[in-house]
């Protein structure tokens, strides 16, 4: 794909990959989100040619230019695409799009394993094909990217786990909704098995202190991550990534009792990310400091 605007003629940008720092407003590539990036993103006017998505790619349309073209059978054609919209690309669709004036987007990208294994259980993952739309009105996407934005701009406290189940929540949607193929997810009322919920606990248990991912646990128990999280859910009342903190909270509340470790040896015992993070976590679920609560 070629960019051509002043000053970065033939530019090449993989907009599935990695944008210029330039047009970058947020994005969350250092975190790792498996599976997903979130960006937000300003553009110029462009003159995107001809490539094909390497990735699934939603935008959500932020402010946009007063003309853009898309180009649909080799022909640019005027798409109106207001604020609020969202536009699909699937994965190796033919893409190329050009506009005049400033353009602010929200941009997610997935995985196209990412979708395809989300509800694995219930459609074959090797048959699964996004459709394109564009200038869409989905309040239920809108929600999801705004929710991944407000915690990448809160500095991801809820942590690797929360991104990832909203990434898995919004890969659902669009097999539901924009997919040749239609899920239909089973719904169960009664929760993991004992054994099953037992591994998960003991493997939480034993790999607290590390970044721990959401297909880990998935993994852990033999089932997509989308089952994985309602079921979890129902048997422990909290979501996984809710249970993971209130465990790393419980376990500083008992490190914290030893006078010899420091806060920022407890910290990173506990998984969190930093001494900053612990404290503003610990606080939030505690009420006092860690250095308050040790002194008590």
């Amino acid at each position: 794909m070629a960019l051509q605007q002043e000053g970065i003629d033939n530019q090449r940008v993989e907009p599935h990959v990695e944008h210029p720092s330039e047009f970058v407003l947020l994005s969350s590539g250092t975190l790792t989100w498996n599976g997903i990036l979130l960006e937000h993103l300003k553009f110029p006017p462009l003159d995107i040619s001809d490539f094909y998505a390497a990735r699934h790619h939603l935008t959500l349309q932020l402010r946009m230019p007063k003309k853009v073209e898309l180009k649909t059978n080799g022909k640019f054609n005027y798409q109106q695409l207001l604020p609020g919209n969202v536009c699909i690309t699937p994965f190796q669709h033919l893409h190329a799009v050009r506009w005049q004036d400033e353009m602010e987007v929200l941009s997610l990208t997935l995985e196209p394993e990412f979708v395809a294994h989300a509800v694995q259980e219930s459609v074959n993952p090797e048959r699964v094909e996004l459709m394109m739309h564009r200038g869409q009105k989905d309040p239920l996407i809108r929600e999801i990217l705004f929710a991944l934005k407000a915690e990448l701009e809160a500095g991801c406290p809820s942590g690797r786990l929360y991104g990832e189940a909203m990434g898995t929540a919004l890969a659902v949607h669009l097999l539901k909704c924009y997919s040749t193929l239609k899920p239909s997810p089973t719904v169960y009322v009664d929760g993991l098995p004992q054994h099953k919920l037992n591994q998960v606990l003991e493997y939480i248990q034993v790999h607290l202190d590390q970044d721990i991912k959401l297909i880990d646990l998935a993994d852990c128990v033999g089932m997509s991550q989308y089952y994985f999280c309602r079921l979890f859910k129902q048997s422990m009342g909290v979501s996984p990534h809710q249970f993971m903190l209130q465990q790393r909270i419980e376990r500083a509340k008992q490190l914290l009792q030893q006078k010899d470790l420091t806060i920022a040896d407890i910290a990173l015992s506990c998984g969190f990310k930093n001494q900053s993070h612990f404290t503003t976590l610990f606080r939030k679920f505690i009420g006092s400091t860690p250095k308050a609560f040790r002194n008590l």
